[in-house]
């Protein structure tokens, strides 16, 4: 076995919770979990039987045939400086009868309360074999680099850094190309050649990265269909309650533009990136084909205000 140590970053507030559910702690089934999700990310290509076999025996599975994970994780320290103080305030708008101001970092983490301080130093300890450090390591680069720690990641928050290897510009995307992904739509959010990436001009703080990415998103969000219908926003997240009814057709639909924010050359930059996949793939009483071409119409009518809003990266 071999140990490796990484020396990380929180760059946005992280909002994690210890065994008790209550304590601000974060532990390493957190780091495994979100890895495991960007790995999924990454295989994307495979068969849902290859990628359930080869995820079985590199993070394990409940099967007594294939047994626990191969690598295993620490994290140092485990608990870092909390805080409940509000978040910054960046207001907007909202477009109603009689207008009121929100501020879009609260409306990023709905629901969270205390959450750990950005620009703490946390270590991540990896101990793996020879034959699984490229692949691990490749995976929590490409967590720090597109997804975060805790509740409302895929809302720019609980983004951290690799130190010494995040802030490598040529590095920076580790070869993620169009070319070396599968034309096919995934069954489930992946890269694929129909992934995009966004990003925001440079900034001197990181909420205020995160402030225009929400900004701009909820502006798209909101630009797709008029007020009050939800034919077109069912496809970009579900469920949507209204007054106690639901107007979606899917129980659950997790969205497929995960934001993130990075610390580059002293400032700081916020990204959005779009993996879609097969809409309500093996459901029930839905037309895959249909639903999927519906999913992508919507979710070209978001991605065409992103453009307009914001620099899009090349891959």
């Amino acid at each position: 076995m071999k140990t490796v140590t990484f020396e990380c970053e929180t760059v946005t507030p992280m909002f994690l919770a210890g065994a008790d559910g209550r304590t601000p702690e974060l532990r390493p089934p957190s780091v495994k979990g979100a890895m495991r999700f960007w790995w999924r990310a990454m295989n994307g290509h495979l068969s849902l039987e290859d990628l359930k076999d080869r995820e079985g025996e590199i993070f394990g599975a409940s099967d007594e045939k294939i047994g626990k994970s191969k690598f295993s994780i620490r994290v140092k320290p485990h608990k870092l400086l909390s805080s409940k103080d509000k978040l910054p305030i960046h207001p907007v708008t909202t477009p109603r009868k009689k207008s009121f101001e929100i501020s879009i970092l609260e409306y990023l983490a709905y629901g969270t309360q205390e959450y750990m301080l950005p620009n703490k130093k946390f270590s991540v300890i990896i101990s793996l074999p020879d034959e699984l450090e490229k692949e691990v390591i490749n995976v929590l680069r490409i967590l720090s680099t597109f997804g975060g720690l805790g509740s409302r990641s895929r809302n720019g928050f609980g983004s951290f850094r690799i130190r010494a290897m995040n802030d490598e510009d040529d590095d920076f995307y580790f070869n993620l190309k169009k070319s070396h992904y599968s034309s096919e739509l995934p069954k489930y959010s992946a890269f694929s050649q129909k992934m995009r990436l966004w990003r925001t001009q440079k900034c001197s703080k990181w909420d205020d990265a995160l402030a225009e990415l929400g900004i701009v998103y909820r502006g798209a969000r909101g630009r797709i269909e008029n007020k009050h219908h939800y034919e077109k926003r069912q496809y970009i997240g579900a469920p949507i309650i209204v007054n106690k009814q639901q107007m979606s057709k899917l129980d659950r639909h997790a969205k497929p533009y995960f934001m993130s924010v990075h610390h580059e050359g002293g400032n700081y930059v916020g990204y959005i990136l779009y993996l879609p996949s097969k809409y309500g793939y093996g459901k029930e009483g839905l037309n895959d084909s249909e639903e999927t071409k519906l999913f992508e119409d919507a979710c070209s009518s978001l991605n065409q205000h992103l453009s307009y809003k914001l620099e899009e990266v090349t891959l």
